[in-house]
């Protein structure tokens, strides 16, 4: 098993520590890296285009607000991306360690 992860810069973290595990996601997994090398290829190029088009319309001038939420959601919907638009993000392919199929969740 391959998963394929998109990796967020250092600055994509609260200064305050708030969100220490923010700096990642997984977007796929698959038995075959060659699968994820051509849906990686595809979904960085609509990424790229996401964060430009974000990125464009940001101005940085004031603090997060509704507007920026509601550009983000939007970009995300017309691209098909997930995540954080984050000019500098970076992604990576990794082989699981264990081969072995997930168990499914036993409710408590």
């Amino acid at each position: 098993m391959f998963v394929l992860l998109q990796i967020y810069p250092p600055e994509a973290a609260a200064e305050d520590g708030s969100d220490d595990n923010c700096c990642l996601d997984v977007l796929a997994v698959d038995p075959s890296e060659v699968a994820l090398e051509c849906y990686l290829a595809a979904y960085k190029r609509r990424y790229r285009a996401a964060c430009q088009a974000f990125d464009a319309w940001d101005d940085q001038v004031g603090d997060w607000g509704p507007e920026h939420s509601h550009t983000h959601r939007q970009l995300l919907d017309r691209y098909q991306v997930y995540g954080s638009l984050i000019t500098g993000t970076r992604f990576k392919i990794l082989e699981c360690r264990d081969r072995r199929a997930p168990t499914p969740a036993r409710a408590a």
